[in-house]
């Protein structure tokens, strides 16, 4: 029998299998989210001392001589890349042109260019007395940065 035909639901006539490769891949991320969420696992500390010291596994990209199992899970990362997106808390974290953290748009980063903007961080863009955003900040940096680029 054909793998398209194992893979058929079974009211259509196949077996009902499901993709094995995609269910190899979103248990990949699934290894990776673990490492990202819980880094004091033995395992997250073994695979950030040696592939990651002084960064995220976001970061992480594959090279010569990295075990297939670490190529495996690099694979899983790229996947949770797709649909992970920061939640703000205070902002220190969240760098403003490199992390996801915008709800709308493929990227889910500025849409603008950075400019010649000193601002890097989310928490820059808070006014510190209220907690929330710095309007006239934002407007000043993304909208102006827009502007000028269309015009």
């Amino acid at each position: 029998m054909s793998w398209d035909k194992l893979t058929l639901p079974k009211e259509k006539g196949g077996l009902g299998f499901g993709d094995l490769y995609l269910f190899n891949l979103a248990m990949l991320a699934r290894q990776a989210w673990r490492i990202l969420v819980f880094p004091d696992i033995l395992c997250g500390q073994v695979l950030k001392a040696k592939y990651f010291p002084h960064g995220s596994i976001l970061q992480c990209k594959p090279r010569d001589g990295i075990s297939y199992t670490w190529r495996s899970i690099l694979k899983g990362v790229e996947l949770l890349k797709e649909g992970i997106i920061w939640r703000i808390s205070n902002g220190e974290s969240v760098n403003i042109w490199m992390d996801p953290w915008i709800l709308h748009g493929s990227m889910r980063r500025p849409a603008t260019s950075r400019g010649a903007t000193v601002l890097t961080r989310v928490a820059e863009l808070m006014n510190p007395g209220t907690g929330g955003w710095d309007e006239l900040l934002v407007q000043d940096v993304f909208f102006y940065n827009l502007m000028r680029r269309q015009s």
